[in-house]
């Protein structure tokens, strides 16, 4: 029979034998993917014009760079000659303008993700979706109804991969009601956080989330995060660069284990703390490709990236 010690026998061991801190081994490795999609949007969204040729340019030099994937959206742009990209011109003439150069120069080094919100018909937004243009496009669940559930239907059955660009938790519900549960949406479900941005009006097609400090910024970001979990596990998630907090947020959800997207589509500033500004795209993706090295995570090439989403590989 084992020979157990008494309570004082037992404490005088343990006072003898007094270790604070337990072999390291004892901790597990965390689980925190090596690999980070790196995703950039280059869309000058703050000069007051732009050119395909500073798109092509910005794309370049990201793809270059190490980004898996470019996403490319007109809205609101005016060009040099003051034409509206995203209404003048056809979105399949404005999308082809860039994506021809971008494909002769690198061919199938990175995935384009163009938007389908603009044209003057249905068929027209979801035209370079249809015409294999691309293979992932962002659709907000908040957009109208009439428009965002054939959109992402249209999507599925040309066999590109919807993103769904949600900028509060409300989206997410309204997401897994609208295109989960009714079985439109194929897994696996493609996440895009796209949160902290101020808005104009108090009720938008997308509500906005206020974001004025690092714990707002985490806060609302694991909030999200948990709500998408809850819906599907295994769902692939990532999160833009975005308003003040811009690279605070992307540098959050690297040590999450999630995916990121950088670019000046939706930040200016190079740091929440100051007035200082980007140089340019290629800037903000060599601070996030630094940020992932610091923490034990490397850059996902396009096809990794295309596994990622179930997409086949080129």
């Amino acid at each position: 029979m084992t020979q157990h010690p008494s309570l004082w026998e037992a404490a005088k061991q343990e006072s003898e034998t007094y270790q604070f801190i337990a072999g390291a081994e004892l901790q597990p490795k965390w689980d925190v993917s090596e690999k980070i999609a790196i995703n950039a949007a280059v869309s000058g969204r703050f000069a007051t014009n732009t050119s395909f040729e500073e798109y092509i340019d910005a794309a370049s030099s990201v793809i270059e760079a190490g980004a898996c994937g470019v996403h490319i959206d007109f809205s609101f742009m005016v060009d040099a000659q003051g034409r509206r990209m995203d209404k003048d011109i056809p979105p399949v003439e404005a999308y082809l303008s860039v994506l021809e150069p971008l494909k002769k120069r690198f061919g199938n080094d990175f995935v384009p993700n163009l938007n389908v919100l603009n044209g003057s018909t249905f068929d027209e937004c979801v035209a370079p979706a249809r015409q294999h243009l691309t293979e992932v496009a962002p659709c907000a669940p908040g957009h109208p109804e009439a428009f965002m559930v054939p959109a992402v239907a249209a999507l599925e059955a040309a066999g590109v991969k919807p993103e769904l660009a949600v900028h509060s938790s409300g989206e997410i519900e309204l997401a897994k009601r609208k295109l989960i549960d009714t079985g439109i949406l194929k897994a696996p479900y493609n996440w895009l956080i796209l949160y902290g941005l101020p808005f104009n009006t108090g009720r938008t097609l997308v509500s906005g989330t206020w974001v004025s400090d690092a714990q707002d910024m985490a806060q609302h970001l694991f909030l999200m995060v948990d709500q998408i979990r809850k819906i599907d596990p295994t769902s692939v998630i990532s999160v833009c660069a975005a308003g003040r907090a811009g690279i605070y947020m992307t540098t959050l959800a690297t040590m999450m284990g999630l995916h990121i997207r950088i670019g000046t589509e939706d930040t200016q500033w190079k740091h929440p703390n100051s007035d200082l500004l980007l140089k340019d795209n290629l800037e903000m993706f060599h601070m996030a490709r630094e940020s992932a090295a610091l923490h034990g995570r490397t850059p996902a090439s396009a096809n990794e990236y295309r596994a990622l989403l179930g997409l086949p590989a080129k």
